[in-house]
């Protein structure tokens, strides 16, 4: 043990290598490597890339919760959301990172599953951690969570449907709005028995399937029947399925709107089982604009919404607030955009 101290000590990897053991090696003091590390642009080009370079080769790991205690946060941006699981998240991610990359913030995720009862736990955890701030990518409720938020220590930023609660560093879009316009278009194209592939497990789908409904309605073409959802391990599997038992309920249904590309795509794998011509048969249109959409055949229409800018835009609210910058708005709507394609008349 003794012998494994002393080769971090001297400058050798090592889980025991201190921020004096950097300084030291460097020719500095502790806090000009400490202020370094929180923030590169207070010290020269040279210094720095002495700095990290040292850092690195030394193997030193920043003790977080030290630094928690010495400053205002732990350097920490936690990040809530209900689908990290999922392929549409990745845009979010990406966005959410892109951002951070090359400041003092660093990036920790927590996957509620959908979960509304755990969404408080898991932001309590976050808190507990003295965080530089928190984006919540998703709240099924905020009943439990708008308490928590009114008391935290930190900036709170949030991705929404923009009908929830919070009113200030906030990123989304209406969902109901984005589930009555691909209706409509979908009836501009002359389908009229449309389906919706959807469970309503969260509030931004249960939003699309309200906005699905009032279009149909106000057409007088709404049918209870034409809503169905479900469960299971692949969603292109569960499109297939779903189309099969919607079409024993309803053979003449002649369009499929699904919440997801992944959904659309069984649908069309099925259509092909079938021999059901896609679009004169049947047109779908899908949900996210997820990359295969474009290179299937035929290409899919599809919903595509900016979630890479979604979350550059919402750690951008979230940066400024922790460097107490003005903001350059409270609330943003980036919308969405139908993508016609292939699988539509």
């Amino acid at each position: 043990m003794k012998k494994a101290v002393e080769r971090g000590r001297n400058g050798k990897r090592g889980a025991h290598v201190t921020l004096s053991d950097v300084a030291k090696k460097v020719g500095v003091s502790p806090i000009t490597i400490s202020r370094a590390l929180r923030n590169p642009q207070i010290v020269s080009e040279d210094l720095r890339e002495v700095i990290l370079r040292t850092v690195e080769q030394m193997g030193y790991i920043p003790n977080l919760a030290a630094r928690a205690l010495a400053g205002r946060h732990n350097g920490i941006v936690g990040v809530l959301t209900p689908a990290l699981h999922q392929y549409g998240f990745t845009g979010l991610m990406v966005g959410i990172e892109d951002r951070f990359r090359d400041t003092e913030l660093t990036v920790q995720y927590s996957n509620t599953l959908r979960h509304a009862e755990g969404e408080a736990g898991l932001l309590k955890s976050f808190l507990t951690q003295k965080p530089a701030g928190v984006i919540i990518a998703g709240a099924e409720s905020y009943r439990d969570l708008l308490p928590l938020i009114e008391r935290a220590a930190c900036p709170i930023a949030h991705i929404t449907d923009l009908s929830q609660e919070p009113q200030r560093l906030v990123v989304g879009l209406d969902h109901y709005t984005a589930g009555a316009e691909p209706t409509r278009f979908l009836l501009s194209r002359g389908y009229n028995r449309i389906a919706f592939f959807g469970r309503g497990a969260d509030v931004r789908s249960r939003r699309r399937i309200e906005g699905y409904e009032a279009v149909m309605r106000d057409a007088g073409r709404f049918d209870p029947d034409l809503i169905i959802g479900g469960e299971a391990a692949s969603r292109t599997g569960l499109g297939r399925e779903l189309f099969s038992r919607l079409l024993q309920r309803v053979p003449d249904v002649d369009a499929v709107f699904a919440q997801s590309d992944e959904l659309a795509l069984g649908v069309l794998i099925e259509c092909k089982a079938r021999g059901i011509r896609v679009p004169e048969d049947l047109g779908i249109c899908g949900f996210n604009d997820l990359e295969f959409s474009a290179f299937i055949e035929p290409s899919l229409t599809t919903v595509h919404i900016p979630r890479y800018d979604i979350g550059y835009r919402v750690a951008d609210m979230l940066l400024r607030a922790v460097r107490d910058e003005p903001a350059d708005e409270d609330k943003a709507d980036l919308g969405f955009t139908i993508i016609p394609r292939g699988s539509t008349r």
